[in-house]
């Protein structure tokens, strides 16, 4: 079996939510970056949360995910990509689960793990939920041929650039539903 690590970018400020670290928000019977965290870990991934704003409260909502503190979060998601790569173990590939989806579901991670079993070398795998068909969803797992490019990455585009360069080796998996994820206080209900 491939080995997958999980990088879960966990730093943002939170700035369209109005106040309040949308991370550490309720949801379910845990937190948003919580619920997370917990459908990686039931997949049984090694993860990397990287913490930027309220860095030890967050940590401590995404327990038992190991955490590492991006100096430079106020730069942007690509900052927080790039720390989380870079604080993992070596891996064949590295799935980026935004903190602020807390619909994850088991059922999408094991898709991309399955669809990765059977990819070649340079591949790039996302979700296609059918209420979204238009456009691929999150996360996104990257081969680890795309590990120099993740942990270069600066700024607040993400890895949508290194998709963008790699349209060819993209593969789509098709899932049911969708996941929105959490940017004003709305978003939760």
């Amino acid at each position: 079996m491939r080995r997958v690590s999980a990088i879960v970018p966990a730093a943002g400020l939170s700035s369209r939510f109005g106040g309040p670290n949308k991370l550490l928000e309720p949801f379910g019977e845990t937190t948003v970056v919580g619920s997370v965290v917990a459908c990686l870990d039931a997949c049984g991934l090694p993860i990397v949360v990287v913490t930027g704003r309220d860095a030890a409260l967050v940590a401590g909502a995404a327990h038992p995910a190991r955490s590492v503190f991006n100096a430079s979060y106020d730069e942007g998601l690509g900052t927080s990509i790039g720390a989380g790569v870079r604080s993992s173990e070596e891996a064949d590939g590295y799935l980026i689960a935004l903190g602020d989806m807390p619909g994850l579901r088991r059922d999408v991670v094991a898709a991309l793990l399955d669809a990765f079993e059977r990819a070649s070398e340079g591949t790039i795998l996302a979700p296609v939920y059918a209420a979204e068909s238009n456009r691929p969803g999150h996360p996104v797992l990257f081969d680890a041929s795309y590990r120099p490019a993740l942990e270069a990455l600066g700024g607040d585009e993400g890895a949508k650039g290194i998709v963008s360069r790699n349209r060819d080796r993209l593969v789509l998996v098709p899932v049911e539903g969708a996941l929105p994820d959490i940017d004003r206080p709305d978003d939760l209900r």
